[in-house]
């Protein structure tokens, strides 16, 4: 066999068979190239009911009309959908401010968002890839060979070579893509833990999220799908970023005094809460890269950014991605031209700044850590902090504003 027989060639190779991974694979495919995808593959965990997936997303406007262009919007199963057409934001106890209230109807969006169960969304896009020509790989990426004047190789773990003109690095906030290119990445820890677990609610959510800022983190409970009932209750997801040393005295609870801790939180907004499923945790970190691109090389999602889950934008920033690769792309007789790429990174300047800033900001103004580094100037930024929760509370047409961004990721 010759040399060049030994290699699979491809217009792009993308490494990384998760959510994103995949979801640019079928969105690059459907533009007509030949698309080769690297990777272990992801598999959807089977759940005995609806909302049981610990890992939930919050889905966007933009986000659901990018997978529905791919069909995968439609295969997911309506009764693991839940809508959020309201969303209620508390400051700590005490704080005097009136609750931050984003609802769908006033800002004319058909939802502020979709939660969407993890499993599910694995799930149909794994069904998308096998309905495509997309060549799939079980395999890991151990070299990058930059160094050809028109295509890029990717040397994988099984033997198998890859010859494409863009390689896509959706593999992760660990990306091996991102290394082997050269782009540097810098990380921080937050001192926060994220706790995530599933409750039955006495209360319904009436298909509202509602979110708690203070000194014990930021609590979030998301609308999960609500079984039939006679007792009219419901069902929902909680996140919690939570301080560390708070983190390891919660997670050391039975799940029932796990969910007594977060009744008392949030003032038992939905009455008793009863647990569906286990606790899962995770470490919280900001991540930055100093480009998107390289030679021949881009990267997407968490390769390419790692924010705090507190604004539930991280997913939504990645199908940004996608969406600005894919229009960068578009027409280009080579997907991995440099000119191509920069439009690419260009379009996800201001976004991913903007999120990151934000989720930054908000992050440390409610972290009394912070503040107690910050000495005599963290009362007068509290007191900007409620200043400026104030204003956005008593106005209908920032809320409106800020529901419009969010729905643009």
């Amino acid at each position: 066999m010759s040399d060049q027989a030994s290699f699979l060639s491809a217009d792009v190779a993308v490494v990384g068979r998760g959510v994103i991974g995949a979801a640019t694979a079928l969105v690059l495919a459907r533009q007509g190239r030949s698309v080769a995808l690297v990777g272990p593959e992801a598999v959807a965990r089977e759940r005995v009911a609806p909302g049981l997936d610990n890992r939930v997303f919050a889905l966007s406007s933009a986000s659901r009309q990018l997978l529905g262009s791919l069909g995968v919007w439609q295969a997911l199963e309506p009764a693991r959908l839940a809508p959020v057409y309201d969303m209620h934001v508390h400051a700590e106890q005490g704080q005097g401010a009136r609750a931050l209230d984003f609802s769908a109807y006033e800002a004319a969006v058909e939802a502020l968002a979709w939660i969407v169960e993890g499993g599910d969304l694995t799930r149909a896009l794994n069904q998308a890839l096998g309905f495509s020509s997309i060549r799939r790989l079980d395999s890991t990426v151990t070299r990058l060979d930059l160094s050809g004047p028109a295509h890029a190789i990717l040397e994988l773990a099984n033997g198998q070579k890859v010859r494409a003109r863009l390689v896509v690095g959706a593999d992760g906030a660990d990306s091996s893509v991102r290394r082997l290119a050269g782009i540097e990445a810098k990380f921080a820890d937050y001192p926060q833990r994220a706790i995530v677990a599933n409750f039955e609610t006495a209360q319904p959510h009436r298909d509202a999220a509602r979110q708690w800022f203070g000194e014990q983190g930021v609590l979030a409970l998301l609308p999960l799908p609500s079984p039939d009932s006679a007792t009219g209750g419901g069902r929902t997801s909680i996140v919690w970023s939570a301080p560390l040393e708070l983190a390891d005295e919660l997670l050391a609870l039975a799940p029932d005094q796990l969910a007594m801790r977060i009744e008392a939180l949030c003032g038992a907004s939905l009455g008793t809460m009863t647990p569906l499923s286990r606790v899962d945790s995770y470490p919280l970190r900001l991540g930055q890269v100093s480009r998107l691109i390289g030679l021949r090389v881009a990267v997407v999602g968490d390769a390419a950014h790692v924010v705090h889950p507190l604004a539930g934008q991280g997913m939504n920033l990645g199908f940004g991605d996608i969406a600005s690769l894919r229009d960068a792309l578009a027409g280009a007789p080579d997907p991995g031209e440099r000119a191509v790429l920069r439009r690419y990174e260009r379009s996800r300047a201001e976004p991913v700044l903007t999120m990151r800033l934000l989720t930054d900001a908000l992050q440390k103004l409610f972290d009394p850590g912070h503040g107690a580094s910050l000495g005599a100037l963290a009362g007068p930024l509290r007191a900007a902090r409620d200043l400026g929760w104030r204003i956005v509370s008593e106005s209908g047409w920032l809320r409106r504003r800020l529901i419009e961004h969010a729905a643009r990721q």
